[in-house]
């Protein structure tokens, strides 16, 4: 086959994003926080836009005539041209306008969402070595220590050897010979577990729960040796276990106070209560001074409950009303003859003494046309030739002068006007889109803010989208990183959209559905068994973690027990691994290790 280069034409159609749909859209999925951050630098940015003065208390002027309005634009005319002429100036030194005032109400909660939120505190390794640099520690062994801190991690334990910690030391502290720096990172290991808080610098899970025993305490021993002999029976719920090598010590027993033949039942009730001390103990002691902070949520939207109805709010609190300053406006317009110019002109299209071509223009400049380019450059080729009387030629010189900005300026502006009209164009969208999926939520979703979260139904973003009459990725775009207030709480917007419960696989054609029930709390009827499952997962979470919490704890319910009840009492058909897995989501544990002794 042979092999060559050249050039085709083909003509073809393809569909192309504009800018402002990209603008729509890279807005639309922005946080409210982020959008806030990007207007507050468009108005850095941007000298055409403005923050939006408020709006309350004005009262509507009083129509004019329209002679009456253009008299008073001819006199403020000049002192906004002079006005204007320095606001480059005026707009980099002037401070941010105060934001829109609230009301007080509004004020207050957002004040105290503030309030809630985390402050930055210290990491466990400034805690650490604030600490190091308060001991008096022998000569020479701080550098040790402050390297041994680096190599804590997050959550409080050293993962790495003693001998890697040697290798890792820099290089003006290994001057000497390895035996010597590996009793010195042992050392600073040693201290270290001495700080607070206790626990710190274990390098196992062991290591971590025996640094926190209290030596003081009398049952130190007996947790030491709980903790050294019996941690995985304890993990795994292996009491008798635990009770039985008890029986086997009598050092055990003369320490728990027991006679020569002791009750199993009175040493299992002692098992427990050391348990329940180790309990009491954190398996990670660093977690406190975790970097990773709660995020921030701040609610867009706002469900209210009115007279019994719900009603749907906009949280715009968090974002500065904005505008396009409207002298930069004007000053884009070409300006229009006053009404005693108008006047003028109009006895100039009526005289004979100017061709034809002039008279047509004069009279369009007096019917109210704005002075556009052309026209004054027509004007200036008429003042050329000697028609006209004195006081005529000088109203159209007057009328023939340039705009106080150059072209340069004019586009400058220009396109900073149509960059802020664009973006408030595009945060208005935002708020139609994320409103109208909201409403939809709402419309779908109202048994949820009636009666709780077992009730939730499914809900795909392509139903929303179809009801809409948008594209799916729109709705995705909306609802992400979007919380929305509501009378059972804060969720983000993607809560709703709630998957369906998996069905149960079995032979017969039977769903994961309901069926005819007077049960209180059960949905109504789906039809026959080929109906559409109305279970989100969510529901049958919360339905199985009330039949766990109901059940006896001395015998707990296995997965297969759970599938039982779900289905004779609540007529709810699901597979065993379904029971498995969301239990394991809800961080439930098995039977046996929910077994009470």
């Amino acid at each position: 086959m042979r092999m060559e280069v050249h050039l085709s034409q083909r003509l073809e159609q393809r569909m192309h994003l504009s800018q402002q749909m990209l603008q729509n859209l890279e807005l639309l999925q922005l946080p409210i926080m982020d959008l806030r951050d990007l207007i507050l630098q468009e108005l850095e940015e941007n000298p055409t836009l403005e923050e939006a003065p408020p709006q309350e208390g004005q009262e509507p002027e009083t129509s004019a005539t329209e002679a009456e309005a253009d008299v008073r634009a001819s006199e403020e005319e000049t002192a906004k041209r002079e006005q204007m002429e320095d606001i480059e100036e005026q707009w980099s030194e002037s401070e941010r306008r105060t934001r829109r005032t609230d009301s007080a109400e509004d004020a207050e909660r957002r004040m105290e969402m503030m309030n809630n939120f985390c402050q930055e505190t210290a990491s466990l390794r400034e805690h650490l070595l604030r600490q190091i640099a308060l001991l008096e520690l022998e000569p020479g062994i701080r550098p040790y220590c402050e390297h041994v801190i680096e190599s804590v991690d997050d959550s409080g334990y050293i993962r790495v050897s003693l001998e890697d910690m040697v290798m890792s030391l820099p290089e003006k502290l290994r001057a000497e010979p390895p035996e010597l720096l590996l009793r010195k990172i042992e050392r600073a290991v040693t201290i270290l577990q001495s700080l607070e808080p206790k626990g710190v610098g274990a390098r196992g899970i062991k290591e971590c729960l025996l640094l926190q025993l209290d030596e003081a305490n009398p049952e130190y021993p007996l947790l030491r040796k709980l903790i050294e002999n019996h941690f995985e029976d304890v993990g795994a719920n292996r009491l008798p276990r635990i009770v039985k090598a008890f029986l086997a010590d009598p050092e055990i027993m003369l320490m728990l106070g027991h006679p020569d033949e002791p009750d199993p039942n009175q040493v299992l009730e002692d098992v427990k209560t050391l348990i329940g001390s180790i309990a009491k103990l954190n398996p990670k002691p660093g977690s406190t001074y975790s970097s990773d902070k709660v995020p921030k949520v701040f609610p867009e939207v706002v469900i209210k409950q009115v007279d019994g109805k719900y009603e749907i709010v906009l949280e715009d609190g968090w974002l500065p009303p904005i505008s396009v300053n409207r002298n930069y406006e004007e000053l884009l317009k070409d300006r229009k003859l006053t009404a005693g110019e108008r006047e003028r002109v109009g006895a100039m299209a009526k005289a004979e003494a100017f061709p034809k071509e002039a008279r047509d223009m004069f009279a369009e400049l007096a019917r109210g046309k704005r002075i556009m380019p052309g026209d004054r450059a027509k004007i200036g080729e008429l003042l050329k030739t000697p028609v006209g009387g004195e006081d005529e030629r000088r109203l159209l010189a007057d009328i023939s002068k340039e705009p106080t900005f150059n072209k340069d300026e004019r586009e400058f502006m220009k396109r900073k006007v149509d960059a802020g009209r664009k973006l408030i164009t595009a945060i208005e969208q935002r708020r139609g889109t994320i409103y109208r999926i909201t409403n939809q939520i709402l419309k779908r979703q109202t048994e949820f803010f009636e009666e709780g979260v077992e009730h939730l139904k499914p809900l795909k973003m392509q139903e929303v989208a179809d009801a809409l009459g948008i594209h799916l990725s729109t709705v995705s775009r909306a609802i992400s990183e979007k919380w929305v207030e509501t009378p059972r709480g804060v969720f983000p917007l993607k809560f709703f959209f709630a998957s369906a419960a998996p069905k149960a696989e079995t032979s017969a054609p039977a769903t994961f559905g309901f069926v005819p029930t007077s049960s209180p709390g059960v949905l109504p009827p789906s039809g026959d068994g080929d109906a559409p499952d109305e279970r989100t997962r969510l529901a049958l979470m919360e339905r199985i973690r009330e039949i766990i919490d109901a059940e006896n704890k001395k015998s707990p319910l296995s997965d297969l027990e759970i599938v039982k009840i779900l289905k004779e009492q609540h007529r709810i058909t699901a597979a065993r691994r379904t029971i498995a897995k969301y239990r394991e989501e809800m961080n439930i544990p098995s039977s046996r290790l929910r077994k009470q002794y």
